[in-house]
């Protein structure tokens, strides 16, 4: 054998050698792959378990603001109850007033229409006793029906004495006027037209205000009348028993009080009574009104182009011009004692109108 062959003899052992060395470490460089995996996983657990800490933290900071937030919560309930025990407090002392503004009115009134009763300078006024010039004929001389009448709260309203109106009534129409309220309540503008010289009468759906001499019923006995509008009714000239006409006929919160089955006759006696060039005249409300024990006053609470529609059918038409001051109107310009809307700034509320009867 040569150096050559023993030269490659030993070279191919010299690689077997190193070949089963490599087998021999291939575990141990997966050892370390091992060991740093081991590591890095060890580094993982370590942020880990700082952020654990950190949300152990968190949870404690937030356990004290939630005792902190319900500590301020039990004193805000606290709050609550003392703002709504002082506000029931409030409410009672508001009532109270209001209660007590109604009862000097109402007194103060009562003292003006005894003395008046007694005085009796008037007496003798043609305007103060309608009853000699005309008769109201009718079979149904109370609204036994209607919650007005039931519950008699709605009827007490009227009590003011609109001045500015009548004397702008009077300024369009003339001294000679004639005037006829319907739903009249307490009759205080029966009672300014008689005052500024005009021949004005009454009606309301109920006896309360008479029976209980409310408001000026007890001024104008002559001037008052009951019936129930809805039904046919007539007021005539003693003399001639012609259908007695007036020059304005008002209508004051009383459109939805009536029900829609009422109004074709209401509309009728309406058109029966308003002269041809004579203007109809009043408010209607889009609001909820109801007795003290939840029955609605007003039962046909309907939008604006719905009573317009109904106006025009039952054959008046709506003045879009007219020579009247609306800001001066009785109702629907409050807040004000028994007037409490403002139908220029709500006029979700409700609505004033002026109309006169259509050509046919």
């Amino acid at each position: 054998m040569n150096l050559t062959q023993i030269a490659d003899l030993r070279s191919a052992e010299i690689d077997a050698k190193v070949r089963d060395l490599d087998k021999r470490l291939e575990p141990l460089e997966r050892l370390n792959d091992l060991r740093t995996r081991i590591a890095h996983i060890e580094t993982l657990l370590a942020t880990a378990d700082e952020r654990s800490t950190m949300f152990i933290s968190q949870l404690s900071a937030m356990d004290s603001l939630l005792r902190v937030v319900e500590e301020r919560s039990r004193t805000i309930d606290d709050l609550l109850r003392i703002v709504e025990e002082r506000s029931r407090t409030l409410e009672y002392e508001t009532r109270q007033g209001v209660l007590a503004s109604n009862y000097q009115i109402d007194f103060l009134l009562k003292m003006y229409v005894e003395t008046m009763s007694a005085s009796r300078t008037f007496s003798d006024s043609v305007v103060f006793d309608a009853a000699r010039l005309i008769e109201l004929k009718t079979d149904f001389p109370i609204a036994y029906e209607s919650n007005d009448h039931l519950s008699p709260d709605s009827t007490m309203e009227g009590v003011s004495r609109p001045t500015l109106f009548v004397q702008n009534c009077i300024a369009a129409l003339g001294k000679d006027m004639h005037a006829l309220d319907l739903g009249t309540g307490a009759a205080g503008i029966v009672y300014e037209f008689a005052m500024n010289g005009v021949l004005a009468v009454g009606i309301d759906g109920s006896d309360f205000c008479r029976r209980n001499k409310i408001g000026y019923w007890p001024l104008l006995g002559n001037n008052l009348f009951t019936c129930d509008i809805t039904r046919e009714f007539s007021f005539v000239d003693r003399d001639t028993n012609a259908v007695s006409q007036f020059d304005l006929v008002t209508m004051w919160e009383v459109l939805e009080h009536i029900e829609e089955e009422g109004l074709p006759s209401l509309f009728a006696n309406v058109r029966k009574h308003l002269r041809d060039d004579g203007f109809f005249i009043g408010s209607v409300s889009f609001v909820e009104y109801n007795d003290p024990d939840g029955n609605p006053y007003h039962v046909t609470l309907k939008s604006w182009e719905w009573w317009e529609e109904r106006f025009r059918e039952f054959g008046l038409e709506v003045q879009a011009e007219h020579p009247f001051n609306e800001k001066w109107f009785p109702r629907g310009n409050g807040p004000r004692f028994q007037d409490f809307h403002n139908y220029e700034r709500n006029s979700d509320e409700g609505r004033l109108f002026v109309a006169r009867k259509a050509a046919r």
